[in-house]
């Protein structure tokens, strides 16, 4: 994970949940979201006092950091009326919003497609190769002519003036920016009630500057701008996402998040065995799913788990769709979904993702026929059938998006050990410092810069005692250039080192794009920063390395301990690939309107067992909501990136290994597992590459820059695993498995009526229905009870 104000408008959220008192640890993807609240009292009542404050106060409103920019730049835009006030009363009655006075629409194509409306590009044909990326798409059809815009209350600025206008915004960003990280940083290092406000306070006024900026740059006139990279400013300047709200709007979309969130961080489970042991929290739940292999046991935790969770939450989701959507016409985007594809810079996104899909999917179907053998042997052929998608609630995870909790009852070589360096690390004496230096010289080797001295004082790499801290490790940019630090408890193990140089990486990263105007200091889109982390993690991972730094001392090099490897990784990565995407491209078609709300949990299911093979443990209703028992639903956060980034990850890591020499296809004395790029000066210069553009460019140009590709290939994910794609298809056709699955009746309904049917390999078990429709009963009647005793006590 990396911070510096990334995610802003989430961070702000988080900070004004007041939610649990106790630690809450949350599945390893939802580490890089997180509610500090959850560590603060619950009866805190400075939050609301502090938001009542800020909306009030004209010291707030007063101390803008704007008021310093040049006035003569400013005066040039200062009489254009604000034309996001759109009346709220209209609101959501009025889905379409009508335009803004200064959007541009596409009159000659209007009804043509998506992003017909959107100013995509700009207007000149700055460099003929961007059009083979199809990155500039409403550019490339050509624009409206001019005189349709000649009424627009827009202001024109030369070229040098708006640099100079960009320049100062910058300054006053960067100063923005670091003062907030501070306050956010100073949190996270000692939780308590007078930092928290303290990093409110500092979120709400970054939060305000970056509106104030949007307003600014809103109003210039794009149309004479020759500059690319001035361009590019303003296009990434403009957006802003739900800030733009109106601020009773934005208040309501707080509230909405807040209280679906407050939902799912105090939910809580009885016991299967035990009704009266209740107060299982996600974090005890996780450790059941991950260690029970008992059937009812699981169901019993994944029902009530999606039961008081996604049930719950679900019209107060309906509600946020809409006012989403609201806020994304606002920042000129047709709907959300759109918005959240933005930083792609791809036309054809949706079709993109799944076309990546339909490279890895060949690998993944030989991977889930081996794993329902295995499952079959375990709970029998009455509960899982040989054709049949697999039951969400066996997979050794909440919402079946890794598998590696089953690697037990899986594993294709139990006598042979996984790779585990921990006990060696023990041995000779391993520090937490010692593994940052070592990381530190792993990028070194290969002609990347060394930590800052900022870096080593500055940062946090174990506990502290008698305060509290946020453990969760990231990575942190103060915006200033200098200041950089990871935070994290480290412990001497093989994953945390291999997380240490995870992070570092995300240093290298700040390192790398420094120079760049605050605008461009990010990754060139949403998955890179994670794919190169994660690039470095496949590079140090790998037994050679290990090898290399004298923490392997015997010779593992044989198939079941290669095959066992390869196993253990694509238990993660590779299940979690089919989730992630099935995750948005549910929620493209809730934004767009293509699901309305009567088919929510349907059409979930629908894309879970078409594109992973999946189906839930119990027949589902529309009264169900299962996709809001995951975390970044009820936060409203994109999934994609996750998504893309893993794929980039393998891709990258492919084209760092051909640079050492580490690799060459079709050479089984080369494969690419086993390629370390420690050393290697030309693997180096490839991720500098990479690194020093930022976001200022397209990503594929960024990409063709530092690999010689352009677009997504996932191709790297298959010939990673290919020995293990090999030993897979000769199992299942030793074993005579189906390869694929074939949908074998509905998982879902609209009535709740016949919702109530066990699903068990395929076939509904009619007996079931009257144990739980009578379950059901006794529970309601239990709650109805005791909610009379309470308020008969009151």
């Amino acid at each position: 994970m990396y911070r510096s104000e990334c995610s802003l408008f989430f961070v702000l959220l988080k900070l004004i949940l007041i939610i649990s008192a106790e630690r809450v640890n949350l599945p390893d993807d939802d580490l890089y979201y997180f509610d500090p609240n959850k560590y603060v009292s619950s009866n805190n009542q400075y939050v609301q006092e502090v938001l009542r404050k800020y909306n009030q106060d004209p010291h707030y409103t007063n101390n803008n950091p704007l008021s310093a920019i040049n006035q003569d730049l400013l005066n040039k835009l200062a009489s254009t009326p604000d034309p996001r006030l759109i009346d709220s009363s209209n609101y959501p009655n009025q889905r379409n919003s009508r335009p803004r006075t200064n959007e541009r629409v596409d009159v000659l194509n209007v009804g043509q497609g998506r992003h017909q409306n959107q100013n995509y590009g700009p207007p000149y044909n700055i460099d003929q190769n961007r059009n083979q990326y199809d990155v500039y798409p409403s550019a490339s059809r050509g624009d409206p002519p001019r005189q349709y815009f000649e009424n627009d209350p827009q202001y024109s600025l030369r070229d040098d003036e708006l640099f100079k206008l960009l320049a100062q915004l910058d300054i006053r960003a960067s100063q923005q920016c670091n003062i907030n990280v501070r306050a956010q940083w100073d949190f996270e290092t000692n939780v308590n009630d007078a930092n928290q406000i303290r990093a409110l306070e500092q979120q709400l006024a970054y939060s305000e500057f970056q509106r104030g900026v949007h307003n600014i740059v809103d109003k210039i006139d794009k149309w004479d701008i020759r500059d690319p990279a001035l361009w590019r400013q303003l296009r990434y300047l403009s957006v802003v996402g739900p800030s733009v709200l109106p601020q009773d709007q934005l208040n309501r979309y707080n509230r909405l998040i807040n209280d679906m969130l407050a939902i799912y961080n105090t939910a809580t489970v009885c016991d299967l065995e035990d009704p009266l042991k209740c107060g299982l929290r996600l974090e005890d739940l996780n450790v059941i799913m991950a260690r029970s292999r008992d059937w009812d046991e699981l169901q019993h935790v994944w029902i009530e788990w999606h039961r008081r969770t996604g049930q719950k939450i679900k019209e107060l989701f309906v509600q946020l769709v809409d006012l989403s959507n609201y806020a994304a016409q606002l920042n000129n985007f047709t709907d959300t979904s759109e918005y959240w594809m933005f930083p792609f810079e791809i036309y054809d996104f949706r079709n993109e993702m799944e076309r990546a899909w339909d490279q890895i999917k060949p690998l993944y179907e030989q991977l889930h026929a081996y794993i329902r053998r295995k499952l079959r042997d375990l709970y029998g052929p009455e509960k899982i059938s040989r054709e049949a998608p697999l039951p969400a609630h066996i997979l050794g995870n909440m919402w079946g998006q890794s598998w590696e909790n089953i690697l037990d009852i899986t594993i294709p070589y139990p006598g042979k050990n996984f790779l585990d360096v921990t006990p060696e690390m023990l041995k000779q004496r391993y520090t937490p410092e010692a593994m940052y230096r070592i990381a530190e010289e792993f990028f070194v080797s290969m002609n990347m810069s060394a930590m800052p001295p900022d870096f080593w004082s500055k940062s946090i790499f174990d506990e502290i005692p008698g305060r509290p801290v946020i453990c969760q490790p990231s990575a942190w940019d103060f915006c200033n250039g200098n200041d950089y630090r990871i935070k994290m408890c480290t412990h001497i193990t093989m994953k945390d080192f291999i997380t240490v140089h995870h992070e570092m990486a995300h240093i290298q990263y700040f390192l790398a794009y420094k120079r760049l105007p605050k605008v461009f200091r990010d990754g060139a889109n949403p998955g890179f920063h994670e794919a190169i982390s994660e690039a470095i993690s496949l590079a140090v991972s790998n037994p050679k390395h290990m090898q290399t730094l004298g923490l392997v001392l015997t010779s593992i090099d044989d198939l079941p301990h290669n095959i066992n490897f390869l196993f253990h990784l694509a238990m993660d990565k590779l299940t979690f690939l089919p989730f992630s995407l099935a995750l948005d491209i549910w929620r493209w078609d809730i934004f767009s309107g293509y699901t309305r709300k009567e088919r929510y949990n349907c059409h979930w299911w629908d894309l879970r067992e078409r594109l992973s093979g999946v189906k839930p443990p119990v027949l589902r209703s529309e009264i169900d909501f299962d996709p809001g028992s995951k975390y970044h639903v009820p936060a409203n956060l994109p999934y994609i990136g996750y998504y893309m980034g893993t794929i980039l990850e393998f891709q990258i890591f492919r084209a760092l290994c051909k640079a050492a020499g580490q690799y060459v296809e079709n050479d089984s004395r080369k494969p690419l597992h086993k390629c370390d790029i420690y050393r290697s000066k030309e693997a180096g210069a490839i991720l500098t590459r990479l690194m020093e553009t930022g976001s200022s460019l397209p990503w594929q140009e960024t990409l063709k820059l530092g690999i010689g590709e352009s677009k997504l290939d996932a191709s790297a994910v298959r010939e990673y695993f290919r020995p293990l794609e090999e030993w897979l298809r000769n199992e299942n056709l030793r074993t005579g498995e189906f390869v694929g699955w074939v949908y074998d009746g509905d998982y879902c309904k609209y009535s709740i009526e016949t919702a109530n049917l066990q699903v068990s390999g395929g076939y509904y078990n009619d007996a079931t229905v009257f144990s739980i429709s009578l379950s059901l009963i006794i529970s309601s009647c239990l709650s109805t009870i005791f909610i009379h005793l309470k308020l008969s006590r009151s």
